[in-house]
């Protein structure tokens, strides 16, 4: 059964069906790549050619060769020169041109584009590493002075103008205001876009010309400068992308589309569809190329790392890596043709939408991963044992101000009423029960009169809670496990007589076995330097609760 090729004149797709399935008619095709719709006729056999109604005319006689060079003969037919003429060759019948086949309704420019895409690719293969390196070298030689003119001045003009037009606008800013700075800023940037990717594309046309003069470099560029700004925006959004989902993708992604550039240099094609080109070429290729890359990127950086010279060096190599790249690309191109590539809706979006996902996707899973585990031992330490965080609730509070920023309520719980230790002699201890009472009367001394020079020193190691002194809070416990805290303060709070000590404490979790304890030693400084204990007093205590001590501090 005959097999009818349709290509498509759009992407090139090409796909056989059988004879029979094609109606005679001219029809309506559309691409399952790129869906674009064409015309397409079913082309007829091909006309037969015509019949000869003459019959051949018969060859004239050779003469035979000893008479060529005889003498005169008797019929004077030869002349006087004594030889027979020369015989003439016979001519050839002349062919018929044959008829070409009706083709379809798609155009000139079309089946012409469709011929060119259904010849055989030459048989190359790429170039082997070393001769990379040697014709690199060799065009590097010839192009000197034209590549690095126009790569020189890609980086110039990309910083220049933005330069000069911010200087312009602080200036401009002490008369017309900030308005003007962000105006020339604005201008400044847009300048050094358009300049700089303007000699870049004449850059990258010189690479790909070897014929190309600087000012026709330039000239070639002048009409790229918005395609090469968004094929430059969209490789390096994927590749981005591809990076934060876990690096693996970005390096493929960098590979696929690293000849988008030549292919919009060369072919003319933009924006998604030079990305997808250049991942075809690549196709059934890829770790070939990517160990060329591999090893002229590590070339560059090599060269880098040179003391001194190397931030020099590496922008001088920055062209011979760029030919080493359009090297590549060509034996690429030379080794498949105009290959046809994936050109529709979803194929457009789909790498864009995959480099979205990692842009997005992932910060915020290890930003979700990261807050947890950051909020584990609190979520831990909260829900233990009923301590719960409130914000500005009044009552007892822990490592919070007098404003109630931070409020850690202990519940009431039935602890036994036990007696502190007591270090000095006469010391005495009130039970937990007996708390401070909210009447002022009860709790002052019956002077109002504060103790001068003294000093109260506290030693806390896995607990947090508060200290109050009749009433007033004296002093904050931090709550970090195992770490052992000295606080020394002033006697503020303090009064001449009987003196009420608080402490709401509550041990911390997980701690080191032996390493818990609170202290408490209230002295004052006499006479000739002498110290006075007051009081002193420590407790161990597992769990939650209060203690509560009495201080008398005669006059």
């Amino acid at each position: 059964m005959d097999q009818l090729t349709i290509s498509c004149p759009s992407c090139g797709f090409s796909r056989h069906v059988p004879g029979d399935r094609v109606p005679d008619a001219t029809c309506q095709v559309t691409c399952p790549q790129c869906k674009s719709s064409f015309a397409f006729s079913k082309p007829g056999p091909p006309p037969l050619p015509p019949a000869d109604p003459s019959p051949p005319a018969p060859a004239p006689p050779q003469a035979p060769a000893d008479r060529q060079t005889g003498q005169t003969g008797q019929t004077g037919q030869t002349g006087q020169t004594g030889q027979t003429p020369p015989s003439q060759p016979p001519q050839p019948k002349p062919q018929p041109k044959p008829q070409q086949p009706p083709g379809t309704s798609i155009g000139s420019a079309a089946a012409s584009r469709m011929a060119q895409r259904s010849r055989p690719a030459p048989p190359r293969e790429l170039t082997d590493v070393g001769g990379l390196f040697r014709e690199s070298w060799e065009v590097f030689q010839r192009r000197f002075s034209t590549l690095i003119g126009l790569f020189l001045l890609s980086v110039i003009a990309f910083i220049a103008p933005a330069g000069a037009v911010v200087g312009l606008g602080l200036v401009a800013g002490k008369a017309f205001g900030e308005v003007a700075i962000v105006v020339a800023g604005v201008a400044g940037f847009a300048a050094s876009l358009y300049l700089g990717f303007r000699c870049f594309a004449g850059f990258l046309h010189a690479v790909a010309d070897e014929q190309l003069s600087v000012k026709d470099a330039l000239a070639e560029g002048e009409g790229m400068v918005g395609g090469l700004m968004w094929i430059g925006f969209l490789a390096g959004f994927i590749i981005t992308g591809g990076f934060l989902l876990f690096i693996i993708p970005g390096m493929i992604f960098t590979v696929w589309f690293c000849f988008a550039q030549f292919v919009l240099v060369r072919e003319d094609y933009r924006g998604m569809d030079a990305l997808l080109k250049s991942r075809e070429y690549i196709r059934g290729d890829w770790f070939n190329v990517a160990l060329r890359l591999l090893l002229v990127w590590a070339a560059s950086l090599l060269i880098g790392a040179i003391p001194f010279a190397g931030p020099i060096l590496s922008i001088v190599f920055i062209p011979y890596v760029t030919i080493f790249h359009y090297l590549i690309y060509r034996d690429l191109a030379e080794m498949k043709g105009d290959v046809p590539f994936p050109c529709g809706v979803g194929d457009k979006v789909k790498w864009p939408g995959v480099a979205l996902l990692g842009m997005v996707l992932v910060p915020v899973a290890l930003i979700s991963v990261v807050g947890v585990s950051l909020l584990g031992p609190l979520a831990q330490f909260v829900s233990r044992e009923g301590i719960t965080l409130q914000s500005g609730s009044p009552g007892r509070s822990a490592g919070s101000d007098d404003q109630g920023l931070r409020v850690i309520t202990f519940p009431q719980s039935e602890l036994p009423q036990e007696d502190a230790t007591a270090l000095q002699p006469g010391d005495s201890t009130v039970p937990a029960s007996q708390g401070f009472s909210d009447d002022p009367q009860q709790s002052l001394s019956d002077s109002e009169e504060e103790p001068e020079d003294l000093h109260v020193f506290i030693y806390a190691v896995n607990y947090t809670g508060t200290i109050r002194v009749n009433g007033k809070p004296l002093r904050e416990m931090e709550g970090k496990t195992d770490m052992q805290y000295n606080y020394n303060t002033d006697g503020r709070s303090f009064r001449y007589g009987q003196n009420q000590i608080e402490v709401d404490y509550a041990e911390l979790p997980s701690h080191q076995e032996g390493l818990l304890g609170v202290k408490i030693k209230v002295s004052r400084n006499r006479s000739g330097n002498a110290t006075e204990t007051l009081g002193e007093w420590r407790f161990e205590e597992k769990g939650q609760g209060s203690k509560s001590f009495t201080l008398d501090i005669p006059k």
